[in-house]
């Protein structure tokens, strides 16, 4: 093969190999998911719905915590679903549903049957290695930058061993 064709063919595959580890680089760096940018304007029925968990949390978290305490059920969440105000309680049974439809009337709550959340601990050194498998790259990457590196040597090497006359 002719020195011109190697010195050729070399430029393409480091020409290539660059753009391959490029475009990875860009493809990971894109979002898992899709970003709205349009603007959300809270509409009145959204308003009423945030005052009405705002009402209720503010009775749970206060003064409302002796008197469920005296009911015998605890409220484990509240939060907007839909059009209505959803109020998790346990232990479930309609007197105390009737309890809180009372306090806070049907309009726009729906008292359901909560579960207590159960939060899982992990030691340090178990966090660390999620951490770390999560932090991990692509190896295509890996493979795509020794290609790179690979070629670039080869055609330093060459132009010192057939230097142009």
């Amino acid at each position: 093969m002719k020195k011109v064709n190697v010195k050729h063919w070399g430029k393409i595959l480091l020409l290539g190999s660059a753009l391959l580890v490029f475009g990875a680089g860009s493809a990971l760096a894109a979002p898992d998911s899709a970003v709205s940018s349009s603007w959300h304007l809270a509409s009145a029925a959204e308003d009423r719905l945030t005052n009405k968990q705002a009402e209720i949390d503010e009775y749970v978290a206060g003064a409302g915590q002796e008197e469920l305490s005296a009911q015998g059920f605890t409220v484990t969440h509240t939060g907007v679903v839909g059009d209505k105000v959803e109020v998790g309680i346990t232990p479930y049974n309609e007197q105390h549903a009737e309890f809180l439809y009372a306090k806070f009337g049907r309009d726009i709550v729906q008292v359901v049957e909560g579960e207590q959340a159960i939060l899982y601990g992990a030691n340090a050194a178990e966090a660390d290695v999620v951490a770390a498998e999560e932090a991990g790259t692509n190896p295509w990457i890996w493979v795509g930058a020794a290609v790179v590196m690979i070629a670039g040597g080869l055609l330093i090497a060459g132009k010192k061993r057939f230097p142009r006359s």
